[in-house]
């Protein structure tokens, strides 16, 4: 056995459950470079994993989500969010940022692709509640703007025409690459 594992005995057989508290965290990956600009809530220059990420995946999943949102492929910056938010229990910052964008993207998806204005108010007002009390600057996205777009939106979602959201100071778009990182999460 590892350091960060636990041998159980269940029905006769042996198990090994990695502990994810540990060193060998399942959101490490040290792919991750830093943020561009800025300091946002995440990354500590001083943590070595998943270089200075808490979480090297969340970063990850942000980076593509977001350029993809901002390329309009709204389908699939919501299956960024998803699959990640999948690594998080409930009540967690994670949880609720990662469940918040995604329904963020849901909800451009649905005005952008489908003219349901209904359908994206009620995703938004949900998208509200889970990022509110997430910092400002979490894992580089501007989350104070984006909960001001869609409080904006609510009222008016032809706000959502032309807006991008921002990332470590700027408003990236998709390419290849973050294609390429959704379509392997199929």
């Amino acid at each position: 056995m590892t350091e960060g594992q636990i041998s159980l005995f269940v029905r006769s057989e042996h198990l090994t459950v990695t502990d994810h508290t540990s060193a060998t965290d399942h959101t490490r990956d040290d792919t991750v470079g830093p943020p561009i600009a800025g300091s946002p809530t995440g990354w500590d220059p001083d943590r070595a994993a998943s270089n200075g990420w808490e979480h090297g995946t969340l970063r990850r999943a942000v980076i593509h989500g977001v350029r993809l949102y901002n390329a309009g492929e709204f389908h699939e910056s919501h299956d960024c969010f998803e699959v990640e938010w999948y690594n998080y229990g409930r009540g967690s910052t994670e949880s609720a940022f990662l469940h918040g964008m995604v329904q963020v993207a849901a909800g451009a998806y649905k005005h952008f692709d489908f003219g349901d204005d209904d359908g994206t108010r009620s995703l938004f007002r949900t998208a509200l509640q889970y990022l509110h009390g997430v910092p400002d600057d979490y894992y580089g996205v501007d989350v104070a703007d984006v909960r001001a777009t869609l409080e904006r939106a609510l009222d008016d979602p032809t706000t959502l025409e032309g807006w991008r959201i921002e990332l470590d100071g700027s408003r990236p778009t998709a390419d290849d690459p973050d294609r390429e990182y959704a379509e392997q999460l199929e």
